[in-house]
């Protein structure tokens, strides 16, 4: 039910639309003459999106008190991935106090653009993502009408490297991480290596994740924001066994703030300059994992499994690798057709 009242003020008459909606709060507009507010009135009683963008939650919600539901939701009782949380908070801080309804697609698009130099594709195209999961969070329980970054399209990123550790480089590496001064950089990388997990995944371990009967360790939150269980090799366990008489309950600890991780960037830095290997990050003993993996029979499902890959697609990139697996399964399935 909607009226349109007559209003007094200096410059004669203004015109305010009341519109009651039943389980919406009382719309409210007011305009400078009865024709404009017919036409609003007119629109609202026939368009349920409108009535919700302008009575409903996301009219007086600010988009930082649906990223906090998103997020305490989204992570119950565990801390989100500080990538995914860092992303969320630059918006936060962007939009500060914005209500919903306010934020446009133009909005986004110049926040994209206020993102520091130098960002790869790939990581504009996580914090657009970014956006849009709070966004669709709040189409679903603010009521908001639609989604800004609908319309945005994602930048076009290029193919992932697969660049991993040849044999000799392996040994040389491991050489290396032996002689380094921190006695835990081995661990790590033979951690990283045997079990693909992430960087932030293994400098969070602690004591208590690991089950030294069951050779396995337990990873409270992953990049997906799920938990994982990392199997562990007998080369792993003795490394550990090494150290588990120490007091922190990190594994990697730092030796100053023992409730941090330890900062080995610029040992792991010597280790590499040592080894002789370049063009080389920490992330790629990750793609290492995977390409041996790959090399010795795992299929593509099996390596996404190890990986923690949700979409089989981020992992195609290790398929020229599994040539071998491929070439058994075809001589043993289809070797005897032939015309003979």
């Amino acid at each position: 039910m909607s009226t349109i009242q007559k209003i007094p003020n200096k410059k004669g008459f203004s015109y305010r639309v009341f519109i009651r909606i039943k389980g919406l709060k009382t719309i409210s507009k007011t305009f400078p003459n009865r024709q404009l507010a017919r036409e609003f009135s007119n629109k609202l009683e026939g368009d349920r999106n409108a009535q919700l963008a302008f009575g409903g939650l996301s009219n007086t919600t600010t988009f930082a008190d649906v990223s906090k539901e998103y997020l305490s939701n989204r992570y119950p009782g565990i801390k989100p991935p500080r990538s995914h949380e860092g992303r969320i908070e630059f918006w936060d801080k962007l939009f500060s106090l914005k209500r919903l309804n306010d934020v446009t697609k133009i909005d986004v698009t110049n926040g994209l653009k206020r993102l520091p130099e130098g960002l790869g594709n790939a990581t504009i195209n996580k914090y657009r993502a970014a956006a849009s999961v709070v966004f669709n969070y709040a189409c679903r329980e603010f009521d908001l009408a639609e989604n800004p970054t609908r319309h945005i399209r994602s930048l076009t990123e290029p193919r992932g490297r697969t660049r991993y550790l040849s044999e000799d480089e392996k040994s040389r590496l491991f050489k290396a991480c032996r002689s380094s001064q921190w006695g835990k950089l081995y661990l790590l990388v033979l951690l990283a290596i045997t079990t693909g997990a992430r960087r932030g995944e293994l400098l969070s371990l602690k004591w208590d994740n690991i089950d030294f009967d069951r050779k396995t360790a337990y990873v409270e939150t992953s990049k997906n924001g799920e938990p994982k269980v990392l199997p562990l090799t007998e080369g792993v366990m003795i490394e550990l066994d090494r150290f588990k008489a120490q007091v922190s309950e990190l594994i990697f600890n730092s030796e100053i703030v023992t409730d941090k991780p330890y900062c080995f960037e610029k040992l792991w830095k010597n280790a590499l300059t040592a080894a002789e290997i370049e063009d080389f990050t920490f992330h790629s003993l990750r793609h290492t994992c995977a390409s041996y993996l790959a090399m010795n029979g795992a299929s593509l499902l099996e390596i996404a499994d190890v990986l923690g890959h949700r979409q089989l697609e981020m992992t195609k990139r290790y398929s020229h690798l599994c040539i071998n697996h491929k070439s058994k399964l075809i001589n043993r399935v289809l070797g005897s057709i032939s015309d003979t």
